[in-house]
């Protein structure tokens, strides 16, 4: 067969120009490079690539090749020649050089199999161009890089790679990392399809129709396998980090007091030595002093040093003494007053809290001035009103008992007619009153109602979907009893089969987690369940290359577990447990396997995961510390479904959602079982009265609506009666106007217009106080909500006066 390795570098208009070369070869056959260069109009050749460029090939005793020397252009080069006369010997030559595998090249299962049949090694020499701004360290390669790589039939090392620099001939590396680092700086993958592409390659790519085969081949070519696998080492590795980046956080604290402590001891050690240094020359200075004064004064004086020698050590070991005491009252003063700067942080968050209401609290005082002042406008209105309507009121006495000779009988029946009309409107008016009042009741009791009805109706909702849910645990409950495998996932058990088949490079997948794990006490269940729910479906490999096995294996069996990589170390964790008073998630469980019981420690913390059964008892454990969590305490959790706290979240209490009953903690099956159905009978049995009181209330609501119906009905008909009153009435004023003097006439027309101006300004006074009400109401509960925060202010503000006082003490 016959291949060809094209290259194409286009230049518009421009001219080929091909020159012919007959490699020099002493094997049998013969093979012809053709190589074609492209040049401008000009004549004078385009630029150049720099590097990567493979120049010449030389192949020594390799395949068909007894030697050969192929000398490449930069641009597009052909090789030719019959079957057999080693074309493919010459890429297959580059691929091994440049570090490819023997399989990568489709020609020989191993490299032995490419030495030339009757010779004990072969040798195959690349020459790469290392030129320009991106050359490979140009200082050690030089302009061109000869790579070097022999094959032994013989001997303990069946390959060696040499890299030369071309230039000096000095070997600068027999390291194939040197050779893989070159071969990426220059962008060359030998194992790529689409840089080099072999003949079985390129046929199989043709004769290949089938999606899967194409896309494989374009996963390949494009490296995104070897980038998965790098991706997911990566992954690893930084859950790794963040896993002992938290542990280390955890001792930071401890360890910079340590330093501190060390730092402390260190300058009290170099003032001692510099002390010490200062007495050895003051000493001396001392002794040639007094020889020089006299020398039978030499022994009174040594005596006088000895003794103050003994006494400055006595000093020295009080002072060092009052040091250290000094030090660990500043050290105790120190933490005492970061306690006071902990408590009084605590007040920033409330102050925000108190921040809110205290501007609600003056804009409703704002409004309420508002309020007082509209008030004293309206009553000042109402009451020049009053005394109008007094004053007319009186003047229209005046005038009638000056006409009352003149009054007839009939004026006075008209008057007794309007009196009786004004008293049928006035009681009707007052039924209005009624109904109205009556009407707003039986709104306010049906607004009431609807409340309670949504609240109903989303109680009767939630009881169903609960009932739904215990009965799905029940099925799932019921089918685990054939098939205890099923309770950790679909496809666990067919993935424990395939595991047991395969061969492991590392300890055999431990797995899944919850097999190794019994309860103590079947009452936290549930609770546990559902802290550690993915956890107990997840399996354990030692090595990465496991976790690609064991993944192929779950994607088989549709397994959906989680695979964890974890190192089988079995670490002293007794370090990081809390004290033995509390019942920790750890304590709570047997765990038959180490390595399981580590890695729960390492990811999960369950050593520092206490349970309680009442949360009043979690709440006061929870601040025992100071207001903080007791030592290597990390969270809390209620047997009844809730947090009481973690690091990171504070101390707040927060209900979860607990999983479904299984048996993946060991539990009886037949015990989950009975249990799953007493509840079930219990939560039928709240459904059946949520939906009676829901269906009671229903009635209670469309019996108000048909009351309110009919109170409107008779309000309309009081309407009715009181417009014919008016109208009856206004006639009887306009005929008794008629025969009264205009002066009486207009009186009563401004005294009904000052009347109804009363009125409206009543009206507006009752809506202004309602206003009023609402808002003094909404005033005394921001006041009261103010006060609450303002006595927990206090109280921080005390405990951080005690611990600051304790701290002033200290010092």
């Amino acid at each position: 067969g016959k291949r060809s390795r094209v290259e194409r570098s286009q230049t518009p208009d421009s001219d080929q120009e091909s020159t012919m070369t007959q490699t020099q070869s002493r094997s049998h056959n013969k093979t012809s490079v053709t190589r074609i260069r492209n040049r401008g109009d000009n004549g004078s050749a385009s630029e150049e690539p720099s590097i990567g460029i493979v120049e010449r090939v030389e192949l020594t005793d390799f395949m068909c090749h007894e030697y050969a020397d192929v000398n490449l252009c930069h641009k597009v080069n052909f090789i030719t020649g019959q079957n057999g006369s080693g074309k493919s010997a010459i890429l297959t030559g580059l691929v091994i050089a440049l570090g490819g595998k023997a399989s990568a090249t489709n020609r020989a299962p191993n490299l032995k199999e490419f030495i030339r049949e009757g010779r004990s090694r072969a040798v195959v020499r690349v020459h790469l161009r290392n030129r320009g701004s991106e050359a490979y360290h140009p200082e050690l390669f030089g302009d061109m890089i000869i790579i070097e790589r022999q094959i032994n039939a013989t001997g303990g090392t069946v390959s060696q790679f040499k890299v030369r620099n071309a230039s000096t001939g000095e070997i600068v590396s027999r390291k194939k990392e040197d050779v893989v680092a070159i071969t990426d700086h220059m962008a060359i993958q030998v194992d790529n399809p689409i840089n080099i592409l072999s003949q079985d390659a390129a046929r199989e790519f043709l004769a290949s129709t089938s999606p899967d085969k194409m896309y494989h081949f374009f996963l390949k070519g494009t490296q995104l396998f070897q980038l998965r696998e790098d991706l997911e080492v990566v992954r690893q590795a930084i859950t790794r980090s963040e896993a002992s980046i938290s542990r280390k956080k955890e001792v930071l604290p401890e360890m910079k007091a340590e330093k501190k402590r060390w730092e402390d001891h260190y300058q009290d050690m170099s003032q001692a030595r510099d002390i010490s240094t200062r007495m050895e020359q003051l000493s001396c200075q001392m002794a040639w002093a007094m020889v020089k004064e006299a020398e039978s004064e030499v022994h009174t004086i040594d005596e006088g040093i000895v003794v103050f020698q003994k006494k400055m050590s006595k000093i020295d070991q009080k002072v060092d003494a009052e040091k250290a005491a000094i030090d660990a009252i500043n050290q105790e003063a120190e933490e005492l007053k970061e306690q006071a700067q902990g408590q009084l942080a605590q007040l920033e968050p409330l102050q925000d809290e108190r921040r809110g209401p205290m501007e609600q609290l003056d804009s409703i005082k704002a409004t309420l001035r508002s309020f007082k002042q509209t008030e004293n406008e309206i009553n000042a209105e109402a009451r020049n009103t009053r005394e109008r309507i007094e004053s007319l009121k009186r003047d229209i006495t005046v005038e009638r008992d000056r006409l009352v000779d003149k009054d007839s009988a009939g004026r006075e029946r008209l008057r007794e007619t309007i009196h009786n009309l004004e008293a049928e409107v006035t009681d009707q008016e007052a039924e209005i009153s009624n109904l109205q009042e009556q009407q707003k009741t039986l709104e306010d009791r049906s607004l009431e109602l609807r409340n309670s009805e949504k609240q109903l109706k989303v109680d009767v909702e939630k009881s169903r979907r609960q009932v739904e849910r215990v009965k799905t645990g029940l099925q799932e409950l019921t089918q685990q009893t054939s098939d205890q495998m099923s309770a950790f996932g679909r496809g666990v058990k067919d993935a424990l089969m395939a595991i047991k088949k395969t061969q492991w490079s590392g300890m055999e997948p431990i797995g899944p987690i919850g097999k190794f794990i019994k309860l103590r006490d079947p009452k936290w269940s549930q609770v546990i369940e559902t802290i550690l729910n993915k956890p107990l479906n997840s399996f354990l490999v030692e090595t990465h290359s496991d976790r690609t096995k064991l993944d192929a294996i779950f994607r088989r069996c549709g397994c959906q577990s989680q695979i964890v990589v974890c190192k089988t170390e079995l670490f002293d964790y007794s370090q990081g447990e809390p004290s033995e008073d509390y019942l920790t998630v750890l304590r709570a469980l047997h765990i038959s396997n180490e390595i399981v019981k580590r890695q729960l420690i390492n990811l999960n913390r369950i050593e520092q995961i206490i349970l309680v059964e009442q949360r009043s008892v979690g709440d006061k454990i929870m601040s025992s510390n100071n207001g903080g969590f007791p030592q290597n305490v990390s969270a809390c959790y209620s047997v009844d479904g809730y947090s009481l706290g973690a690091r990171g979240g504070g101390l707040s209490t927060q209900a979860i959602f607990l999983v479904r009953p299984s048996s993946r903690l060991g539990e009886d099956i037949s015990q989950a079982i009975a249990r799953e159905k007493q509840q079930l009978i219990e939560q039928n049995q709240k459904l059946k009265e949520a939906q009676k009181a829901l269906n009671s209330m229903m009635q209670e609501v469309e019996a108000l609506m048909g009351e309110h119906k009919r109170s409107s009905i008779a309000e309309r008909k009081c309407r009715e009666r009181i417009n014919r009153a008016n109208s009856e009435i206004q006639q009887a004023r306009e005929r008794l106007q008629s025969d009264e003097p205009a002066k009486i006439a207009a009186l009563e027309s401004e005294l009904d217009s000052f009347s109804e101006q009363l009125e409206s300004i009543q009206t507006q006074f009752r809506d202004h106080n309602a206003q009023q009400q609402a808002k003094e109401s909404e005033l005394r509960q921001i006041e009261s909500d103010i006060a609450l925060v303002d006595q927990k202010m206090a109280a921080i503000r005390d405990r951080a006066d005690k611990v600051r006082r304790a701290a002033d003490n200290k010092t």
